[in-house]
């Protein structure tokens, strides 16, 4: 593990491009056809050490497969982007090794949520807080280096696909995050949002053994008065609190878990061209 490095510096991968470079080195990699380049390109991808990958954002490299080891510019026969989708979809279903890395990434921000008593994570809170109760605030900071940073980046677009399930309530807030239904409260009902006496207040704040207690900052109009209505309607389900703790929710499994293969599975058929853009 590379110690006192800018983790954005090329330097940090030099000891892997050595090792996969040894493995492609034993092939005569230029009289190898197109399909047994992909399969070995494919085999070297999936033996990297996926721990440096879950820590550090990395480059990515295409000419292997065009060129094999010879020198001068291979001719690419069809968009990068083409060569990463599925087969099934056209593709010759090479792995997004940027997206695979984007996503052990991201797995942090789930670990950081499922492993409330672990070392780093107090590491992390202590050193750059809470934004809410699910994630650290964001890292501003112009000098110095942090992982945690290119890491923290990535939770909007984490968020989008988590949801969260009610269980003491002391962790959820009622109006801005997804809980009981697709979308948050405050998306559903803008205009009694904005007249919420606390816009972060937590769903045990508003819950008692006699129902909803939701304040506002003044009595309603005439016209409003079907809005609270509908409200009440969307939150007619909810069952009561509980011992557990509140939790969080992949959408996208049935079982409400995540892994790195589901987020990747996910993220390909989202963003099949890469759309999701080369790391900054």
């Amino acid at each position: 593990m590379p110690l006192g490095h800018n983790h954005k510096e090329l330097e940090i991968w030099d000891g892997i491009i050595e090792k996969t470079e040894k493995k492609l080195a034993n092939w005569k990699a230029q009289y190898i056809s197109l399909g047994g380049r992909v399969t070995l390109i494919n085999s070297v991808l999936n033996s990297l050490p996926t721990y440096v990958m879950s820590l550090f954002p990395m480059p990515t490299k295409r000419d292997f497969l065009w060129k094999g080891n010879k020198e001068g510019k291979g001719l690419h026969l069809v968009k990068w982007q083409t060569a990463q989708l599925h087969k099934q979809s056209g593709g010759l279903g090479i792995r997004n090794l940027g997206l695979q890395n984007r996503c052990l990434l991201s797995k942090w921000l789930w670990r950081f949520n499922t492993e409330e008593e672990a070392l780093w994570r107090e590491v992390i809170v202590n050193k750059y807080g809470l934004n809410g109760n699910w994630v650290s605030n964001s890292v501003n900071s112009t000098y110095g280096v942090s992982a945690w940073r290119t890491i923290r980046n990535l939770w909007l677009d984490l968020s989008r696909n988590i949801a969260y399930k009610v269980g003491n309530g002391t962790k959820i807030q009622f109006w801005k995050e997804n809980w009981n239904g697709n979308e948050a409260l405050m998306g559903l009902f803008p205009d009694l949002f904005s007249l919420c006496t606390n816009p972060e207040e937590t769903v045990a704040e508003v819950w008692s053994i006699h129902g909803w207690n939701i304040v506002f900052r003044r009595h309603f109009n005439d016209w409003e008065i079907g809005r609270v209505a509908e409200l009440l309607h969307v939150l007619n389900g909810f069952n009561g609190l509980s011992a557990e703790k509140d939790s969080i929710i992949w959408k996208h499994s049935r079982d409400g878990s995540l892994s790195v293969n589901k987020l990747y599975i996910k993220e390909v058929n989202e963003y099949p061209g890469g759309k999701l853009g080369p790391w900054k």
